[in-house]
């Protein structure tokens, strides 16, 4: 692994931190990198075991280059993106400004580390692999670069298309009805849970990386669109991973003492609806059932690091196959 800092041009004082895995041969599948996304306020050191896992020795190893590193103001990195005045105190550039980093940064490791041009960095496929916010900077990566994204494993996405809070009804909107309330849930039980829930994952929420998530409704309204095009007519390979439904409803429940019946009722499928969507955004023909984490939580990479590793072998594999895909 070699381990190394880039400098952004539009900021040359943001060096991002990056772990670098590269090939010991000629990649297969041959011309990809495999890209990690961490989550909000997280570091890329959480994708060390699900690395280490697909790197343990195997019939066939694996020999694609891999690429984890830190936005600013994640891990190690001390410098951070500026506030920007139109948005709350704390907050610099949003999602889609952060797959604009990640595009610079794919094309000067692809350029320093594996000899391709940056102007012919398209030949070379990309496989995402996001938890949380960065399955939403994966998409717009992806849309924002079409044709470039080969692969995706998308692991307990963000909710982009709501302000998180919403999945709970609201017991002050005009139109709300006490009597339509289930499985013994009050209209306080409802206040508890937007509170507590809002106070940690509204988008409007702060978080250390000063990373603007407010936008996100708009710049991705919905789960299922608009769709991802890859470089050829069998890609992007999606792969959508969601949390076990009990174990984060326990989590969720010790974390901000959200009653777990309101988490039952509405937090889980409107969460399981919109990971459904995201399994549609690739060609009807090579779509894939939703993946369940037995046992996992929120930090699916965490909880079963050998599920993602087995996730994301399955994607390679297909492209190894798939005489249709640009390998």
């Amino acid at each position: 692994m070699e381990k190394f800092f880039v400098s952004l041009d539009r900021d040359p004082r943001i060096r991002l931190a990056c772990s670098f895995f590269p090939p010991p041969e000629r990649s297969s599948p041959r011309d990809t990198l495999i890209v990690f996304l961490n989550g909000i306020d997280s570091s890329k050191s959480q994708w060390s075991p699900a690395i280490d896992s697909l790197l343990k020795p195997r019939r066939r190893p694996y020999s694609t280059p891999f690429l984890a590193y830190d936005r600013p103001g994640q891990g190690n990195i001390l410098s951070r993106n500026q506030d920007v005045t139109a948005r709350l105190q704390g907050h610099g550039r949003d999602c889609l400004e952060a797959a604009h980093d990640l595009r610079e940064l794919i094309k000067k490791v692809g350029k320093s580390r594996l000899g391709i041009d940056r102007d012919n960095i398209d030949s070379l496929g990309i496989v995402l692999v996001a938890a949380s916010i960065g399955v939403a900077i994966a998409r717009l990566y992806a849309a924002e670069y079409p044709e470039t994204v080969t692969g995706c494993l998308f692991l307990n996405s963000v909710l982009a298309s709501s302000n998180i809070v919403s999945v709970f009804p609201d017991p002050d909107a005009p139109d709300f009805r006490p009597e339509d309330l289930t499985n013994g849930i009050t209209p306080q039980d409802l206040e508890i849970g937007r509170k507590r829930l809002g106070r940690v994952y509204h988008l409007d929420a702060p978080n250390t990386e000063g990373l603007w998530r407010g936008n996100l409704g708009k710049l991705l309204p919905f789960s299922d669109a608009p769709p991802l095009l890859g470089p050829g007519p069998r890609t992007p390979y999606i792969t959508v991973v969601q949390h076990d439904p009990v174990v984060n409803t326990r989590q969720m429940n010790k974390l901000l003492e959200i009653p777990k019946r309101v988490l039952d009722v509405y937090g889980e499928p409107a969460y399981t609806e919109y990971c459904e969507g995201l399994t549609r955004l690739t060609h009807p023909q090579i779509r894939k059932e939703l993946v369940l984490a037995k046992g996992s939580g929120h930090r699916v990479y965490k909880d079963d690091p050998r599920l993602v590793a087995s996730e994301l072998r399955g994607i390679l594999d297909n492209l190894s196959r798939d005489e249709g895909s640009r390998i």
